[in-house]
C-alpha cells in the first residue's frame, strides 16, 4: 500500500478517495466553509471536525451533549499529496510517504476518547488531555508538557491554538489549514525526523514557506557540517533547498554565514588566481566551492585551503578536530604574506607533495589520505621515502611536482609553502 500510495498522482488519488453512506460528505457546520469534513455528530451543535468539536464542549453546559463518531467518517477513505508528501488517511490510521526520500510511516490513532464527552484531544498527540488556561488541551505525558512549555500560547483567529515557538514576533499558520492555503498541514511528517507530524511539536515557517519542527532543524544547524571538510548543505531546507532564515534561527545562522561568506571568497579567488573564468558569479561560486575543500582552523576558527576536494571524496567523517590547524596557527613559520595576512598560508605535506591540511603532534603537516595513514608513514625511515615528484600515501609518481616546484626539501621534512594566492599553486 504503502509502495503504491508513493507513485499514485494527485489525479489518481481523487478517484480512489472514497466516502461511504451512500456517498454523501457532511461538513464542519462550525467552519461553515464547505470544505472541513466532519467526524462528529453532537444532538446540540450539529456535525463537527474533530477540533472544533474539541473546543464547543470545554464548557461545562456543553459537555453534556451527546456525540458520536457517524459512520461515514469511520469509513472514509481520503488519499491527497503535499509538498512531496502522499498520504492516505482514515479515521483511525494515517498513511504518509516521502515520495523523494521513499521513507514512509503508518500512524495508528487512538480515537476511543473522541466520542465521550467527559474528554478532549491533546494538542500535541492524540490521548486523551485536559483543557490549559494557557491554550489548548495538553495530556500528562511529560514530553507533552515540555513541548508546551516552549511553544506559543496565543490562539489564532480561526480558534486553534498557535503551533510556533514561545515569544516568537510572528505566529505560524493555522496547521488544521483553515486557510485552505497551506502548503503543509499538521498531518505532514517532519521531513527531518520523519517521526512525528508537524502537529506534534513546535514548528518553525522558514522563509521558503516550508514548515520543520522547531528541535530538529535547529539540531541540524548547531551539529553542522558532516566530516572535516567545510560544506553547507545544513543551511539550506531540506525540501526545496533554500537558504534557511528565521528568527528563532538567527543567532545560530549568524556566524555560519559568515563563515559561508568568507569560504566562498577565498574559493573564488583561488579560482581566478588559476586562470579560470565563468560568464556569471553564480557559476564561479558554485564551481569553486565544488572543487576546492577548505577546513575550519581548530585554534582561530577561520577557514584554510586544503587542497582539491576531489581528493578527499574517499575520506572517512573521523577526525579530531584539534588536528586541524591552519598555517598561520602552526606556529613553524613567522611567514606573513605582505598582501593577504596568513589568511592563505599553506604547508606542504611531510610525506608527499600535496597541500597539508592536518597539523598534528605540534610538528607534522598532513593531506587527508596521508594523515589516514598515519601510523604506517610515521614507522618509515626517511631515507626510504621516496623523493619528488610523490603522490599520496607516499606512493612514487613520474613527471614533475604537483605543487608545481621546481625544488623543495626532501620528503620527510616540513616545508612552509608560503601564501598559496600568490603562488597560484597547482594542486595535487
Amino acid at each position: 500500500a504503502l509502495a503504491a500510495l508513493s507513485v499514485m498522482d494527485q489525479t489518481l488519488m481523487s478517484c480512489v478517495t472514497v466516502s461511504k453512506d451512500g456517498g454523501k460528505v457532511e461538513y464542519c457546520e462550525n467552519h461553515d466553509d464547505d470544505r472541513t469534513k466532519a467526524i462528529i455528530a453532537c444532538n446540540k451543535c450539529g456535525f463537527l471536525c474533530a477540533e472544533c468539536d474539541k473546543y464547543l464542549h470545554l464548557n461545562r453546559k456543553s459537555k453534556a451533549h451527546q456525540r458520536q463518531v457517524f459512520k461515514a467518517a469511520e469509513a472514509s477513505l481520503v488519499l491527497n499529496k503535499h509538498e512531496n508528501m502522499s498520504r492516505a488517511k482514515l479515521y483511525w490510521l494515517m498513511a504518509v510517504v516521502d515520495t523523494h526520500s521513499s521513507k514512509a510511516v503508518i500512524e495508528f490513532r487512538n480515537t476511543s476518547h473522541l466520542a465521550h464527552a467527559s474528554q478532549s484531544e491533546c494538542r500535541f498527540c492524540n490521548e486523551a488531555g485536559d483543557p490549559n488556561p494557557e491554550g489548548g488541551c495538553v495530556c500528562k505525558n511529560e514530553e507533552c508538557n515540555a513541548k508546551f512549555k516552549i511553544s506559543c500560547k496565543r490562539t489564532l483567529p480561526c480558534g486553534h491554538p498557535c503551533n510556533g515557538n514561545l515569544d516568537e514576533k510572528q505566529c505560524l499558520p493555522c496547521l488544521k489549514n483553515c486557510s485552505g492555503t497551506n502548503r503543509q498541514d499538521a498531518d505532514d511528517m517532519c521531513v527531518i525526523c520523519f517521526t512525528e507530524s508537524l502537529g506534534c511539536a513546535p514548528c518553525v515557517e522558514l522563509q521558503c514557506g516550508h514548515i520543520l519542527h522547531t528541535s530538529c532543524i535547529t539540531t541540524v544547524v548547531k551539529n553542522g557540517w558532516i566530516g572535516p571538510r567545510i560544506t553547507f548543505p545544513f543551511l539550506h531546507c531540506p525540501i526545496c533547498k533554500g537558504l534557511l532564515a528565521h528568527e528563532h534561527l538567527a543567532a545560530l545562522l549568524a556566524p555560519l554565514l559568515e563563515l559561508k561568506e568568507d569560504v566562498q571568497k577565498k574559493s573564488v579567488m583561488r579560482l581566478k588566481y588559476d586562470g579560470l573564468s565563468f560568464d556569471t558569479e553564480s557559476e564561479a561560486v558554485d564551481y569553486a566551492m565544488n572543487k576546492y575543500a577548505y577546513y575550519q582552523c581548530f585554534k582561530c576558527s577561520k577557514a584554510y585551503f586544503g587542497g582539491e576536494a576531489q581528493c578527499q571524496a574517499d575520506v572517512g567523517d573521523e577526525f579530531n578536530p584539534e588536528d586541524l590547524v591552519c598555517g598561520g596557527c602552526s606556529n613553524l613559520s613567522q611567514e606573513v604574506c605582505p598582501k593577504h595576512g596568513t589568511d592563505y598560508l599553506e604547508y606542504k605535506c611531510r610525506y608527499c607533495c600535496s597541500v597539508a591540511v592536518y597539523f598534528c603532534f605540534g610538528s607534522t603537516h598532513f593531506c587527508t589520505p596521508c594523515h589516514d595513514d598515519f601510523v604506517r608513514l610515521r614507522a618509515l625511515k626517511r631515507e626510504t621515502l621516496p623523493s619528488c615528484p610523490v603522490g599520496p600515501k607516499a606512493v612514487q609518481l613520474e613527471g614533475t611536482c604537483p605543487l608545481g616546484l621546481l625544488e623543495h626539501p626532501p620528503t620527510g621534512e616540513e616545508f612552509a609553502l608560503g601564501c598559496g594566492v600568490c603562488r597560484n599553486v597547482q594542486t595535487f
